[in-house]
């Protein structure tokens, strides 16, 4: 895993498809950000246990091992993660998980492919501001 500079605020990035979480990454690191990146829900169940809590969460809705959906309830049950934003990341924007994703505390979902504009709009309107040091 790569080592995140203290200094930024993160965003961690749940995505199994590697050219979206690419964009996603440059993206973000382009604005400001740190980012740290996890391809399925094993290694985000990880990362959620491990990590402090960060800035924003995307998640994919589909991902090998766990559903976004399963991984939202991690996040929310997580000490010290319940009022991280999440935003949600799907390829079926009609979708009943959509909906319960939304219901169950994610702040926001996109629709593949990515715009990074929409992308970047999407965090900068919900990533939660580090406190002032």
């Amino acid at each position: 895993m790569v080592e995140v500079p203290e200094d930024k605020p993160v965003v961690l990035i749940v995505e199994d498809d590697d050219q979206i979480a690419y964009l996603m990454q440059y993206v973000l690191e382009q604005d400001g950000w740190a980012v740290h990146r996890a391809a399925d829900g094993k290694e985000a169940k990880e990362l959620i246990g491990r990590l402090a809590p960060p800035a924003l969460v995307t998640l994919d809705i589909y991902l090998p091992d766990t559903s976004g959906v399963e991984l939202i309830l991690q996040v929310k049950d997580n000490p010290g993660w319940e009022r991280v934003p999440i935003v949600m990341v799907t390829s079926k924007p009609k979708d009943e998980n959509v909906n319960w994703a939304i219901k169950s505390g994610a702040k926001a979902y996109l629709v593949k492919p990515i715009k990074p504009a929409e992308f970047r709009d999407c965090v900068r309107r919900y990533a939660r501001k580090p406190a002032a040091g």
